[in-house]
């Protein structure tokens, strides 16, 4: 037999290979219009962006030229997976000032929090395993947990925190062996959960057997003292993500991974088969800046500011939406929650908005398996790159339109 013989004709073969079932599963992104919209125009309030002119140009010239004198062509050579020892105290000493327990040895420096979640949601998550987080949370990680084929659970949360309950039965689906969930300053509602859940839901963890993904990215920037993160009660049951983009540079891609030692060695045989190593130069700038302590003398002057503009916003939202909507109070970080009191399309609301010149995130796009159109009308706003001016103007405009 002719060994083409079986095989198919040109014309019979497919014009493209099949995608795979991750590929299928992949949407249109919402980040994809949060960085459209950054280098726009607009009043934006859509994007949960530091902003740049904050950024201490001076100390991380500074910082890069003491590793470059320091630690020479090594600083720009291919370096640990798990990043450089030095760098690795030098976070876990910062850690260990928010009440992380840790050391250098479990901690895995990554390029920003994002890879952080991916890492251990590939280490945990199959197709058909359940997923717990709160209705609403980073549409990022749902989006990421969604194309790992995962079914996503979610507990309500609000200002009085999470519904312990109803996390309770949730963790019980013995399909869940991961829960997600924001610790302070939450993405998108800015709201923190009480520190008198947080050991109760670390003997929840312990009970069910599951790991927690506890995302910590905003907890650097505090308008008041945080209670110590979840992973304190359960060092063995948490992988606890951070990052150094708030604070200092989200082009650093300065994020890290504290979690138990067998999740740690896990996650370096996995990056060094994706990235193979942390960016060694820019993750020294960071332990530069933590090891001689200027990071942390930037902290309160940046974070008054991030306050400033908080409470700018709150001043506007009280001035033109009051006894129309109702809205969250952040201890921290760089969102507000709004709810209008009647119903509305969001959606629509934002096309309009935007050819007026304001951007903001429907609140939709924060939730999964939840009814959220004339029932529940709602809007991440974020000040952090707006001054006071544009914080009323942007308010102003989309009052008006409302």
């Amino acid at each position: 037999m002719n060994s083409a013989q079986g095989l198919l004709a040109p014309h019979d073969r497919p014009t493209a290979a099949a995608w795979s079932a991750v590929a299928g599963r992949l949407g249109e992104s919402t980040m994809g219009d949060v960085l459209r919209w950054g280098a726009g125009g607009s009043v934006n309030f859509a994007g949960g962006f530091p902003d740049e002119r904050l950024f201490p140009m001076w100390h991380v010239q500074e910082a890069m030229e003491a590793v470059l004198t320091r630690h020479g062509p090594q600083a720009l050579q291919y370096g640990s997976a798990q990043g450089a020892e030095w760098v690795r105290e030098a976070v876990a000493g910062h850690l260990e000032r928010r009440g992380v327990l840790t050391s250098p040895e479990t901690v895995l420096l990554t390029s920003g929090g994002q890879q952080a979640i991916d890492l251990v949601a590939r280490l945990y998550v199959d197709p058909g395993d359940v997923v717990v987080t709160t209705s609403p949370t980073y549409f990022a990680a749902l989006e990421l947990f969604e194309a790992a084929g995962a079914e996503i659970v979610t507990v309500p949360l609000d200002e009085r925190g999470l519904d312990l309950d109803r996390l309770d039965a949730a963790l019980g689906d013995p399909r869940a062996k991961v829960c997600y969930l924001i610790t302070d300053h939450q993405n998108p509602t800015g709201i923190s959960l009480p520190a008198e859940q947080r050991p109760l839901i670390a003997d929840l963890l312990r009970r069910h057997a599951c790991h927690l993904i506890e995302d910590d990215v905003f907890g650097d920037i505090a308008f008041e003292p945080p209670a110590p993160p979840i992973q304190r009660w359960a060092p063995d049951r948490v992988s606890y993500v951070t990052s150094f983009s708030k604070g200092l540079s989200p082009g650093l891609r300065a994020g890290v991974l504290a979690a138990p030692a067998d999740v740690i060695g896990k996650a370096l045989a996995l990056r060094e088969n994706t990235d193979v190593c942390p960016n060694t130069l820019t993750h020294a700038v960071m332990g530069e800046l933590l090891h001689s302590g200027a990071y942390h003398r930037l902290l309160p002057r940046l974070c008054a500011r991030y306050r400033t503009r908080r409470d700018a916003l709150l001043a506007a939202l009280d001035r033109h939406l009051s006894g129309r909507a109702h809205w969250t109070t952040a201890r921290g970080g760089f969102f507000t929650w709004v709810t209008l009191d009647a119903p509305a399309d969001v959606e629509e609301l934002l096309r309009t908005a935007a050819r007026s010149g304001v951007v903001f995130l429907p609140g939709a796009r924060f939730r999964r398996g939840e009814k959220n159109g004339g029932e529940r009308a709602e809007l991440r706003l974020s000040c952090a790159r707006l001054d006071p001016a544009e914080i009323e103007e942007g308010i102003g405009r989309l009052a008006g339109l409302l």
